[in-house]
């Protein structure tokens, strides 16, 4: 057959080895029955396993059989366990009152590739995996803790192997949202674990700078570089692939002017100062460090949505001010009305060749007009085709949308942060301001194509809600992602080589559009075995950094893939290489809190 399904053999693969990944199942059914599935073209003959013969309604057929019956089988123990565990309660005396305490080879242009500093990777192992649909249960060895209210997240799952006779090439939209991070930080800074939907790997990956060389001429540049898998290492020949993706930096005194229609959720939900209050003080932060020539328009919005303070001069700095420090909360959540009004303002102020951009400062908790999300989202990119993009600030966590407030950012063709206090205000509004107000590239797509002479099958980490189909990576109606000045996003690959592997392993390409040209541009980068690091002790720190991250946000996020890790290893690992970055320094600490 010359028409092979990715997912389908994945999960055939995985059931088959003796593991049981759920949402493998539930993946294969929705692939099984999608119309008018483009072939994949096969590159290299070799053998195939034996079921890859059946045809795909029986290969998907044999998925849910296996699938049930191991979900029976897992259902009994449970339910054994369940059982033992109440009559042994029984026989147990009453519990106390007090509760638990809790340089390879990089281009930059064309396909040129240039000698990257030594910086070689590695990664995870063969991890575990969720079930998306699954619902949070509380605790059956502490009933009394059950788990925290995860209403305003989605999960995603994990993306599984993909042999590359199957399918060669990985094709997703690349960004630099950092919101899972720090919504995750909150979490554990305030003694719980976060929900395991509220993980995205890539949003743990992209928070921390790598020290990627910058691009002097180009929007940006590529870096490559690969290590053994130190979480990998039950598998054979695995390493773990870093394609970094660096744009290029703007002075503050060069970026645009912009014109930024702020729009403030100010109902009943937002009451409290580390919501609406935090909100003011970091709008605060933010016209600080905006200049003449900037304008800057309010509006609020509860049951109804009002203009707050028609565009001002960022001159006019104590107007403006004084209209953020009256706002107060009060009444429901009209997020439509929040966002219509704001639309028809940053309209009525548009200016060719400025930055106009929407900032929608809320907990994404819409329940009063049109509140539902696709309504939302028609809306945002009906504006951001007329030039005008949004951004969403997330605040407020445990009663908070972040899958909404994902979205919106996402669509907005500008970004998702989530700020859980000051100090994180402080990093996306003045530290990084150029990079969160100008972007360099618009729609940026991530195509990498593994040689299927030397890899036997890959796993991208994280990036699962941003997949693009290969065909469409060309097809610039496909929205991709945004990257501001001074960013930059990182992708992580679990790959698996035959033995006595040699030769290029993957070329990764990047395209993009910028606003001063309507075609969009590519820049590609190789990656060849001789340039993977003989060990994952003589990686770079930056790469083994990134491995780390992505290591303990597959933990937290219940992922397949880290069933075998420990926190402890990857704690281990990061104290070997003595960071002094305060940033890294926070990530151990909360490595320890998660213990």
């Amino acid at each position: 057959m010359t028409d092979r399904d990715p997912i389908l053999d994945a999960a055939l693969d995985e059931l088959l080895g003796g593991k049981t990944p759920p949402d493998l199942i539930a993946q294969t059914l929705a692939r099984a029955s999608a119309e008018g599935a483009a072939p994949v073209v096969q590159l290299a003959a070799r053998p195939r396993p034996f079921w890859r013969a059946w045809g795909g309604g029986l290969a998907a057929a044999a998925v849910v059989v296996i699938g049930a019956g191991v979900f029976f089988i897992a259902s009994v123990q449970r339910v054994d366990r369940v059982a033992m565990d109440a009559r042994q309660s029984e026989a147990r005396p009453a519990a106390s009152d007090s509760g638990p305490a809790f340089g390879f080879a990089g281009g930059s242009g064309g396909r040129n590739v240039q000698q990257f500093p030594q910086d070689r990777p590695r990664v995870h192992t063969e991890p575990l995996h969720v079930d998306p649909k699954r619902q949070p249960v509380p605790s059956i060895e502490n009933p009394d803790n059950p788990r925290p209210d995860t209403g305003g997240f989605k999960a995603h799952g994990s993306n599984p192997f993909v042999d590359t006779e199957d399918d060669r090439l990985s094709t997703f939209a690349l960004e630099h949202d950092t919101g899972s991070y720090t919504v995750a930080r909150d979490y554990l800074n305030r003694g719980e674990i976060p929900p395991e939907e509220a993980i995205r790997a890539e949003e743990f990956i992209n928070y921390f700078k790598y020290g990627y060389d910058t691009p002097t001429r180009a929007p940006f540049a590529i870096h490559l570089d690969a290590a053994p898998s130190r979480y990998g290492a039950d598998l054979k020949n695995c390493v773990l692939v870093r394609v970094g993706v660096q744009a290029r930096v703007i002075d503050p005194r060069e970026r645009k002017p912009a014109i930024l229609t702020i729009v403030v959720d100010t109902s009943g939900s937002m009451r409290g100062e580390h919501r609406l209050g935090l909100v003011k003080n970091s709008l605060e932060l933010l016209v600080s460090e905006l200049r003449e020539g900037d304008k800057v328009g309010i509006v609020s919005f509860g049951s109804a949505a009002q203009v707050v303070l028609e565009h001002r001069d960022a001159g006019s700095k104590s107007q403006i001010l004084q209209a953020i420090r009256r706002l107060e909360a009060n009444g429901s959540t009209n997020a439509g009305a929040g966002l219509e009004q704001a639309y028809k303002l940053a309209s009525a102020a548009y200016r060719e060749g400025y930055t106009n951009r929407v900032i929608l400062c809320s907990d994404g908790v819409a329940n009063t007009g049109v509140s539902d999300p696709k309504g939302l989202v028609k809306t945002i990119i009906e504006n951001r085709r007329k030039g005008i993009t949004l951004s969403s600030l997330g605040f407020g966590v445990g009663h908070m949308n972040d899958h909404l407030l994902e979205q919106l950012g996402d669509k907005g063709d500008g970004h998702y942060a989530y700020i859980d206090s000051i100090s994180e205000a402080k990093r996306v509004l003045v530290d990084n301001l150029t990079g969160a107000l100008e972007v360099v590239g618009r729609d940026v797509k991530m195509q990498v194509e593994f040689n299927p002479q030397v890899v036997k099958s890959y796993r991208l980490i994280g990036y699962v809600n941003r997949d693009i189909k290969d065909a469409d990576f060309r097809n610039d109606e496909v929205d991709g992602g945004e990257i501001g000045a001074g960013n930059s996003a990182t992708a992580l690959y679990e790959v698996k080589l035959y033995d006595n592997a040699n030769g290029p392993i993957a070329t990764a390409t990047v395209r993009y559009k910028t606003d001063e040209e309507k075609l969009a541009n590519e820049i590609s980068a190789e990656l060849f075995t001789r340039d993977v690091a003989a060990s994952w002790e003589s990686a770079s720190n930056s790469f083994r950094l990134a491995g780390n991250v992505a290591e303990f946000a597959e933990i937290l996020g219940k992922s397949f893939y880290a069933k075998g890790s420990s926190i402890e290893d990857v704690i281990k690992d990061m104290e070997s290489m003595r960071f002094t970055d305060e940033a890294v320094a926070e990530l151990i600490e909360l490595m320890k809190k998660a213990k």
